[in-house]
């Protein structure tokens, strides 16, 4: 700045010089040039030059005192903020310039400080509300279901005392690392405190969001290695739904923390937010008689997702899907639906409708090539009149065994291992297929998978659905197929939504694929148009 003051000294002394000349070329010539030029400008610049240096000095406090002073104590007060989260900048300026290149480096710095958490550049708290805010506005408007999902690094404190803070905070960049792999540009995440991080999810459908959320939790609590250093850390979830658990942010946070919460002192460390006290007790009861009455009046419907086979590229199988849609054309979650049927002794009747209902479609197909898999509880899987029962089912519909499959999830088989064994020993020896669902997310031993008589396996969605885009996703995927494969198991590969996965799951050997680029649900009615349509086009 002083420079600048410089040149407007020598800017005026170089004017005044040039009308001096002016003068003595002018009309005051005979005089001035009877001493000469030089002569003249040294006489009257022995008052001038003081009277100019007089004049800046007088226009630079002035400035300084209007704006060069308070700008330099805005420059000051944005460093020593800055300084205090952001070290390195400014470490060696002792003196400060009121440069605007100075100035906008702070003011870009104290914008970041204002939307973004210093240690790991995610969205702080003040942003994440206001998103938050801003979803929940956009819900009521359009009809979007959001998750809000709360995650708490357990027991934080030791990794700091045992490690350090330098291997903490390095630890905590690798985590908001790990959880922005993968995240849509509509997803929204945060570091709220200290080893508090939030996640704002769109969703459609619950089913996937609950394998989502379980697939971040295994991703999280992969061990780290940080500055050299392995860490292995837990941690808890809690998830909270719009508009199911809120109306609004602050209630839909409330819940998720009441989830978190419930995560932290409970068995599983992923937990859904589920109503408390009188208001649970009056809502599943309610549920409880809906669901009774659903029985008793046939309100459930089976939809069939086709699964085609990669090599004749036919339907192999449909998969059966569980629908409940009340008088008052209400969808009911169906996870929860099951939930609720195995807590209130209500899965058997329930499964038995299921089968019942799976054998009659085939029944009414009279095709023989048609196959249908249903799901089973695993509270089914510890039913010892579970064969008989399904036999006695098969044989009043005259439906082959080998036309049910039948598909369990990887967790189901590490309860009580060895009872859910030999019920599935005794279905195969009846003819029926078994396939485990969600293969990935669960934690069964290849020891216990070379005991089962299984067919197939089926890849859960959350590693398929990202394969184009993640490559540790498309790893996953592949060697399980080969794993499998070495296992003389075959492999379905759910959620595929593209032509892009579909041929990345052909190049790899994947045996049947299932999802939405193939067909949705099928009403019970399409199926036999869809089997035609199917023929005609292997035909041609």
């Amino acid at each position: 700045m002083q420079a600048v003051f410089a040149l407007l000294f020598i800017f005026l002394v170089v004017a005044w010089t040039l009308s001096l000349y002016l003068v003595w070329d002018g009309t005051a010539a005979d005089e001035v040039k009877a001493s000469g030029f030089l002569q003249s400008w040294k006489q009257q610049a022995i008052w001038v030059l003081p009277f100019l240096m007089l004049l800046v000095w007088a226009i630079y406090r002035l400035v300084y005192a209007a704006l060069i002073g308070p700008l330099l104590k805005i420059t000051h007060s944005m460093k020593h903020v800055i300084s205090s989260q952001y070290p390195a900048l400014g470490r060696d300026r002792d003196h400060l310039s009121p440069g605007l290149k100075l100035l906008q480096q702070y003011f870009v710095r104290l914008k970041q400080l204002t939307k973004h958490d210093p240690l790991t550049g995610l969205n702080n708290r003040v942003i994440f509300e206001e998103r938050l805010q801003q979803s929940v506005l956009e819900g009521r408007r359009s009809g979007r279901k959001y998750a809000l999902v709360f995650i708490d690094i357990d027991d934080f404190h030791s990794v700091n005392h045992d490690c350090g803070p330098y291997i903490g905070d390095g630890l905590l960049r690798q985590l908001a690392r790990r959880l922005s792999n993968g995240l849509r540009e509509s997803d929204t995440l945060a570091r709220l405190e200290e080893d508090n991080f939030a996640l704002l999810l769109e969703y459609s459908d619950e089913d996937r969001l609950t394998s989502l959320v379980g697939k971040i939790y295994q991703y999280l609590t992969r061990s780290y290695t940080v500055y050299g250093r392995k860490v292995k850390i837990g941690v808890s979830v809690g998830v909270a739904l719009y508009p199911d658990h809120g109306q609004d942010a602050e209630a839909l946070a409330l819940k998720a923390d009441v989830a978190l919460l419930a995560s932290q002192k409970g068995d599983w460390p992923v937990e859904f937010y589920k109503p408390s006290s009188g208001e649970a007790e009056s809502s599943v009861f309610s549920l409880v008689q809906s669901l009774v009455q659903a029985l008793e009046k046939s309100e459930f419907k089976l939809v069939f997702q086709p699964v085609m086979d990669l090599k004749s590229h036919n339907t192999s199988y449909f998969e059966a899907l569980l629908r409940w849609k009340d008088p008052e054309q209400h969808d009911h979650p169906i996870e929860r639906t099951i939930d609720l049927a195995e807590k209130n002794q209500l899965i058997k009747p329930l499964t038995n409708w299921i089968i019942e209902s799976a054998c009659q479609q085939l029944q009414q197909l009279a095709h023989s090539r048609v196959k249908i898999a249903v799901n089973l509880s695993m509270i089914d899987l510890h039913d010892k009149q579970l064969p008989q029962r399904i036999e006695q089912t098969l044989q009043q519909s005259g439906v082959s065994a080998s036309q049910l499959l039948i598909e369990i999830t990887e967790g189901q088989i590490m309860q009580e291992p060895e009872k859910v064994i030999g019920i599935l020993n005794h279905l195969s020896d009846m003819g029926i297929s078994l396939l485990i669902d969600d293969f990935g997310t669960g934690q069964a031993s290849l020891t216990y998978l070379r005991k089962l008589p299984v067919a197939k396996i089926k890849i859960d969605q959350s590693f398929v659905k990202d394969m184009v885009s993640n490559e540790e996703d498309s790893t996953i995927v592949e060697a399980t197929i080969r794993l499998a494969h070495t296992l003389g198991i075959e492999v379905v590969a759910e959620g595929v939504e593209s032509s892009e996965i579909h041929d990345m799951l052909i190049n790899m050997g994947c045996d049947y694929v299932q999802g939405y680029y193939i067909s949705h649900p099928l009403e019970h009615d399409q199926i036999i148009n869809w089997c035609d349509q199917q023929q005609a086009l292997t035909a041609s």
